[in-house]
C-alpha cells in the first residue's frame, strides 16, 4: 500500500522541486533538503577560498555538511527571490540576499541568480552567482569594510556604510565630504542603515572631466537606490546635497519615503553673486597654493563666523587641508555644476509630495532662511526648523540639535500610517 501511494504521489514540475527546497532551508529543515537532492548532486559556490561556503562538492552527505554549516557563517537579515525561469531541466531563480557574516560583524548584500538542474524531480546542480569579491571583503576582518566604491554612468563615487535598518542617503555640499555628518552618523547609525557619499570631484569620489549637472548627479543617485535595492531611503541633503535631493524627489518619487533638507535652495544663485563666485572659479584653477588657502580660509569664515571657527578648529582646518589636496579642475567643475549652472526648479516643488523635513540655520548666508522658508511654504507635509545661531553648516555648529530633528522627523513617520 506504501508503494502504491508512492508511485501515485504528484510528480513535481523543476521549479516546485526548487521552490520545496528553498522552502527547506529557510525552515533549516536539512533532512527535507537532502531529500530533494539527486544522489550525485553537484554544489559549485565560486569565489574566494577563504569564505567557508566557497568551493564544489559533489553528493548530498557533502552538501549536507555545507547546509549545516550555513548558519554559523551567515545570518540572514533579507532574502528575496524575486523570478523563477524554467527551461527543460534547468531553473534559474533571481533575487538578492543580504547577511550579517558572524565571524566579522560586516553585513553584505548582493544580486544573485542561482541555477539548478532538476533530473527525475531531485537536483542535480546547483551553482550560484554572487558579487563574490564582496564576499570576500566581508569575510576578511583586515578590510576596511565601511569605505565602498560604485561606479555609476562613467563617474567613480566613494560612500561610506554604517549600521542596519531603513535606509538614510547622505548628500554633502560644496567644499566638504561625507565627514561634515559624522556626528549625525555616529547617533543614527544605531537605528538606520546610513549611506553617505562623497560628492563628484569632493571626499575620495571622482568626476567626470567633461563636467556634469545636479540633474545629473539626481540621476546616478537615484540608479544607485533602484540597483542596490534600497528601501524606505530618506533623503538627507545639506546645501548642493539638497539641490540634488529637490531633484531627485521631484524626478523619481517612488524611490524615496522622505526628504530632509540642510540650508539649501530651489532657485538658481543670485546673479550679483556670480563675480565673487568667478574670482573663486579662477583662483582655484590658477591660483598659488597660498592663495587657494587663503580662498578657503575666508569662505570657511564666512559659513562658520569666527565663533565657529573657534569652537570648531580642529575639524576646519582638518576640512580645508583635504580640500587642498583635491584635483582643482574637479572642484572648479563641481561649482559649475553647483553654482554658475544651477537652474531654478521652484516649479518642480508642489509635485514632491513625500514627508520632508527642511532645516536652516538663522546665520546662514550662504543660503538665506528665505530660500529654506519658500521651500517649505511650497511642499507639501513639510516642517521647517530655523536653528538659531546656525550658518550653512548646521550639522557642524548646531549637531546636536540637527541630529535630534532627523531623529524625531524619522521617529514621527515611523508612527504614522502608509500614506
Amino acid at each position: 500500500m506504501a508503494n502504491l501511494n508512492k508511485q501515485n504521489a504528484p510528480v513535481m514540475n523543476p521549479t516546485e522541486v526548487v521552490k520545496a527546497y528553498l522552502a527547506a532551508f529557510a525552515q533549516k529543515d536539512w533532512g527535507k533538503a537532502i531529500a530533494l537532492l539527486h544522489e550525485e548532486v553537484i554544489w559549485h559556490v565560486d569565489g574566494d577560498a577563504n569564505v567557508p561556503t566557497v568551493g564544489l562538492l559533489r553528493g548530498p552527505v557533502q552538501v549536507r555538511k555545507w547546509l549545516e554549516r550555513f548558519p554559523s557563517h551567515f545570518e540572514p537579515l533579507d532574502f528575496t527571490l524575486a523570478e523563477f525561469i524554467e527551461q527543460d531541466e534547468n531553473v534559474l531563480v533571481l533575487g538578492r540576499f543580504r547577511h550579517l557574516i558572524t565571524e566579522t560583524g560586516n553585513r553584505v548584500g548582493s544580486d544573485m541568480v542561482i541555477h539548478f538542474k532538476v533530473s527525475q524531480s531531485k537536483i542535480s546542480r546547483y551553482q550560484i552567482f554572487e558579487d563574490s569579491a564582496l564576499l570576500s571583503r566581508a569575510f576578511n576582518s583586515q578590510d576596511t569594510w565601511q569605505q565602498h566604491q560604485i561606479k555609476i554612468n562613467g563617474t567613480l563615487y566613494h560612500y561610506r556604510e554604517q549600521g542596519e535598518g531603513p535606509t538614510l542617503f547622505f548628500a554633502h555640499g560644496l567644499f566638504v565630504d561625507g565627514e561634515i555628518f559624522n556626528d549625525q552618523i555616529n547617533v543614527l547609525s544605531q537605528s538606520f542603515r546610513c549611506i553617505v557619499m562623497d560628492m563628484p570631484g569632493h571626499g575620495q569620489s571622482g568626476f567626470n572631466p567633461d563636467g556634469w549637472t545636479l540633474d545629473d548627479i539626481s540621476r546616478d543617485f537615484a540608479l544607485m537606490i533602484q540597483e542596490l535595492s534600497l528601501r524606505e531611503v530618506t533623503f538627507i541633503g545639506q546645501s548642493q546635497g539638497g539641490m540634488v535631493g529637490l531633484r531627485l524627489a521631484a524626478s523619481f518619487p517612488d524611490l524615496l519615503s522622505g526628504l530632509i533638507l540642510i540650508g539649501t535652495s530651489a532657485r538658481a544663485e543670485y546673479p550679483e553673486r556670480e563675480d565673487s563666485w568667478q574670482r573663486r572659479r579662477d583662483i582655484m584653477l590658477n591660483g598659488s597654493r597660498p592663495e587657494l588657502d587663503t580662498m578657503f580660509t575666508a569662505i570657511q569664515r564666512e559659513i562658520y563666523g569666527e565663533e565657529g571657527l573657534r569652537r570648531h578648529a580642529s575639524f576646519i582646518t582638518h576640512e580645508r587641508n583635504l580640500m587642498m589636496t583635491l584635483p582643482r579642475s574637479g572642484l572648479a567643475l563641481a561649482m559649475d555644476a553647483a553654482v554658475f549652472n544651477r537652474d531654478d526648479i521652484r516649479a518642480l516643488l508642489p509635485s514632491i509630495r513625500i514627508p520632508a523635513l527642511v532645516i536652516c540655520g538663522d546665520a546662514d548666508r550662504a543660503t538665506p532662511v528665505g530660500l529654506s522658508r519658500e521651500i517649505a511654504d511650497v511642499i507639501p507635509d513639510t516642517k521647517l526648523i530655523v536653528l538659531t545661531g546656525a550658518g550653512h553648516h548646521p550639522v557642524v555648529d548646531a549637531a546636536q540639535q540637527v541630529t535630534r530633528a532627523i531623529g524625531d522627523f524619522l521617529l514621527s513617520r515611523a508612527k504614522l500610517p502608509p500614506r
